[in-house]
């Protein structure tokens, strides 16, 4: 009769057998299925990833932590495979957006956010011409932002200001919610930002923007699509999601964790802060105070990389922290280049895992001849055990 030790340790070697012989490079491989599509997120990683981990290294039931949540891909996955998860992200953004791809809508909130989009549309084609955009915002368009104008054409500020202003008057959290992340979805492509830029770079040759209530409906209509999509396909286990700081997960307890599957900041070659700008300040948060309190933020000061890296030997201990033993942990990856030069953080990363008590198994390469990922054309899944 074999021992349970040598049974894990078959299984062990079977399960990282079977994900080596996967494609990983996922070329044509759908990312935007479900809620994934709802809102663009830097850097974020494939759905394909976190579901096949969670598939191999855990059950049913089991609690999964994604400590670097991002825009929800990990918790996504994890409700529809029917295994409890816990989301942490320091980005206030960033937690609304994995709320609600996360959020089962029922149908009387489905019947409120129809009624919302044909109550608004008729406000705003009521009150809106070419001449006379609405009056909500004329009164405090100056008080709004000074660089407010530089962003957006005037009838753009105008039509943002009553969407939002109709958002924010409703009473029912996770319609409200929904709404914002449509609305938040929409305000970089509105914008006189030049695309394709982490930084906001200002066109000041834009074209004019047009018919902002359409767009914003349109946005709607597409998550709602998908939300019926994801009503279908998830499981009722619970996802909570904590807008707190990774380095400091204390009101998770010891050895709770059944999986770890998480995808951390690329150092400081994603500016995430200021990418999020716009949305950032429409809904109320301050850029300012998340760059600055960011793992690789105040990315300008020449002690970032140092502050990087014992940061994310700080957010690896409370990894280690709260994983049951003999339990799993993957680290998505990629190799950025900061100040001339490119910092491999797999093997960085992988080091400081193995020095606090992690035992590392394997490293998975993926997107090393098909990438979209920009600047990082490689990027690593780093699988570990807890002792």
């Amino acid at each position: 009769m074999k021992l349970r030790s040598e049974i894990h340790s078959q299984t062990e070697l079977t399960n990282i057998k079977n994900l080596r012989a996967l494609d990983w490079d996922l070329v044509t491989a759908p990312t935007e299925y479900y809620t994934h599509g709802y809102h663009t997120f830097s850097a974020k990683y494939i759905p394909q990833i976190p579901h096949r981990l969670i598939s191999t290294f855990s059950k049913k039931n089991d609690l999964i932590l994604d400590n670097f949540v991002g825009s929800g891909t990990t918790l996504v996955e994890s409700k529809v495979l029917g295994r409890n998860a816990i989301g942490v992200d320091i980005n206030p953004l960033a937690c609304l957006i994995a709320k609600v791809k996360t959020t089962v809508i029922e149908k009387p909130e489905i019947e409120e956010i129809s009624r919302f989009l044909v109550s608004l549309g008729a406000s705003l084609r009521g009150n809106t011409s070419p001449s006379r955009p609405p009056i909500i915002a004329r009164s405090v368009i100056e008080e709004l932002h000074p660089n407010i104008a530089k962003w957006y054409h005037q009838n753009v500020i105008y039509e943002l200001m009553a969407i939002k202003t109709e958002i924010n008057a409703i009473g029912n959290t996770e319609v409200k919610d929904f709404l914002l992340v449509a609305f938040s979805s929409l305000l970089r492509s509105v914008s006189n930002t030049t695309s394709g830029f982490g930084n906001l770079m200002v066109n000041k040759n834009a074209p004019p923007k047009n018919r902002i209530f359409e767009r914003f409906s349109r946005a709607v209509k597409y998550m709602l699509q998908n939300a019926a999509d994801f009503s279908t396909a998830a499981t009722n286990s619970e996802v909570t999601i904590f807008n707190r700081d990774s380095r400091k997960v204390e009101f998770i307890d010891d050895e709770t964790v059944d999986f770890i599957c998480t995808h951390p900041p690329y150092m400081a070659a994603v500016p995430f802060a200021e990418y999020q700008k716009l949305s950032l300040w429409w809904l109320g948060y301050s850029q300012y105070d998340l760059e600055k309190s960011l793992i690789g933020g105040r990315r300008s000061r020449p002690d970032m990389p140092q502050r990087f890296f014992r940061d994310m030997e700080m957010s690896l201990s409370e990894m280690k922290r709260v994983l049951r033993k003999k339990k799993y942990c993957c680290i998505t990856i990629g190799n950025p280049t900061y100040g001339g030069k490119m910092w491999n953080l797999n093997e960085i990363i992988k080091q400081n895992a193995i020095r606090i008590g992690f035992t590392y198994l394997h490293e998975i390469s993926r997107g090393k001849y098909h990438s979209a990922m920009g600047k990082m054309k490689e990027e690593f899944i780093l699988i570990f055990r807890n002792k």
